[in-house]
């Protein structure tokens, strides 16, 4: 559902936050630079939850770069949400890309 559509539903919204704010605040991660891409868009953000969860375990940002891709080789859409094995979410972000996260990030 697009922006538009949603306030005309609901209204103007009572408050913003912005993906700015979410960077800042730890609750986003860029990861626009390892250049990754679904279905013609970057693959940009990932939630902090998930990035603590990872980063351990991610020995440097190339091998990130590259388990993500192998990774969205797999995903399929169910209920508007894009779902890339095992258990993430990719969801369309307001920065014209995408967002990974854990469905308890929501």
């Amino acid at each position: 559902m697009d922006r538009d559509m949603m306030r005309e539903l609901f209204g103007e919204p009572i408050a913003v936050y912005t993906d700015e704010q979410a960077l800042a605040d730890g609750v986003l991660v860029d990861i626009s630079g390892l250049g990754v891409c679904f279905r013609g868009r970057p693959v940009n953000r990932m939630t902090g939850g998930l990035w603590a969860a990872i980063e351990p375990f991610v020995g440097e940002v190339a091998a990130l770069d590259s388990i993500l891709r192998a990774k969205l080789r797999y995903a399929g859409v169910q209920g508007g949400i894009w779902h890339v094995p095992p258990g993430l979410w990719l969801i369309e972000n307001e920065v014209g890309g995408w967002t990974l996260m854990r469905p308890e990030d929501n």
